[in-house]
């Protein structure tokens, strides 16, 4: 009877033991996983100090009279800071914002100018979805100038704002339109094209940064072979380019196209913080920093 009830005695201390084991585990999981969280928003408020500090980073880098050199510069080679002392490290990678014509240039509202834009825009369109056979281009064409034109429209940006205007269309919002022309014309074919190449999406712009185009772009608005513009085209050099290949210099000379170095840019900075790393973007236009976001 007595070694019943010392093995009884035994069996409760232990389960006791077990219990407190798991809920000394539970303890220290909460504490790992606040302290995680404690070095988030430490990392949160860290970034807002970067974000104030932006600014003034790419203002000395652009300088008071920024070139064309500069901006290929920052667009081509991420800045990398770091402390002399500590373990803190900043990755500064930036890509032009305006070298692309608008997705709001398909617009059929406006003047004379904006019938120009409107053309240019469904030049580019017409020749990109005949070479990927789309079903019915032009209901995809009506879907985006609705969108566009539409009297009432509300968007939710990245920028954590309310969206409501006639020169806004977000890259979500054109996803939308191109998954509803695939749904009524049965037309997976419009996934296939690389939009971004081509269009530009979010708030529109009078001119292009027609420097900093990309290869596919510079070949459909200028009529000249994509494997030469691969070859010959260097960012920064647009004039230079056409001359050199029989390019139309009366467009690239048209109000279409910015003349002097456009400030437009979306940078995005990886940093570490701890033991993590962390990212965050946002907007940098002629001296004005905007539309910061904070990626978890």
């Amino acid at each position: 009877m007595v070694k019943n009830r010392k093995a009884i005695t035994l069996f409760i201390t232990l389960a006791i033991i077990v219990a407190l084991l798991s809920l000394v585990a539970v303890v220290f999981s909460y504490l790992s996983e606040a302290r995680l969280k404690a070095q988030d928003k430490s990392a949160l408020i860290e970034a807002t100090v970067i974000y104030a500090d932006a600014k003034e980073v790419l203002s000395r880098l652009l300088g008071k009279n920024p070139t064309k050199g500069r901006l290929k510069n920052i667009y081509d080679i991420p800045l990398s800071v770091a402390q002399k002392k500590g373990d803190f490290r900043m990755l500064i990678a930036c890509s032009p914002t305006h070298a692309a014509i608008p997705i709001t240039w398909f617009s059929q509202k406006g003047g004379a100018q904006n019938q120009d834009r409107y053309n240019l825009a469904n030049m580019v369109f017409d020749d990109v979805v005949l070479k990927y056979d789309l079903k019915d281009p032009q209901k995809l064409k009506d879907l985006i100038s609705q969108a566009i034109d539409s009297d009432y429209k509300i968007e939710f940006g990245v920028e954590g704002r309310l969206k409501n205007s006639k020169n806004y269309l977000s890259y979500n919002a054109f996803k939308n339109i191109l998954n509803s022309y695939a749904l009524q014309e049965d037309d997976s074919k419009v996934f296939k094209i690389a939009w971004e190449n081509y269009f530009s999406f979010g708030e529109g712009y009078k001119a292009i940064d027609g420097d900093f185009l990309s290869s596919a772009l510079v070949s459909k608005i200028f009529n000249i072979d994509e494997a030469i513009v691969k070859e010959d085209f260097k960012s920064g050099e647009l004039k230079a380019f056409l001359r050199e290949n029989g390019g139309d210099m009366e467009l690239y000379n048209s109000k279409l196209f910015a003349k002097d170095p456009v400030v437009a840019m979306r940078c995005s900075i990886n940093y570490t913080f701890g033991k993590s790393s962390y990212n965050m973007s946002f907007k940098y236009t002629n001296g004005k920093v905007d539309s910061f976001e904070f990626i978890w």
